[in-house]
């Protein structure tokens, strides 16, 4: 049994989304894709997938993220 997993994601966009009170950063991560290396090894695992997130304005997670650079995102289970 594994107590996690950890996917390796690109940020392939930020943007701004519009909501009746107020606009917050939407950022969509996808999973990386390659034929060498580290990228391989977890394509190989996940060759597709897609994650996305809007940020409250005022915090400092919608400044983190940045187009193109790839992140670890690590899944473990959470109470309730």
């Amino acid at each position: 049994m594994i107590d996690r997993v950890i996917a390796k994601m690109t940020c392939n966009s930020l943007g701004t989304t519009q909501y009746q009170y107020g606009s917050q950063t939407k950022v969509s991560l996808g999973a990386v894709y390659s034929t060498t290396g580290e990228n391989k090894d977890f394509c190989d695992a996940t060759p597709s997938g897609e994650c996305w997130m809007n940020i409250a304005p005022g915090f400092a997670a919608a400044e983190f993220f940045k187009p193109g650079k790839k992140y670890y995102v690590t899944f473990t289970e959470a109470p309730d």
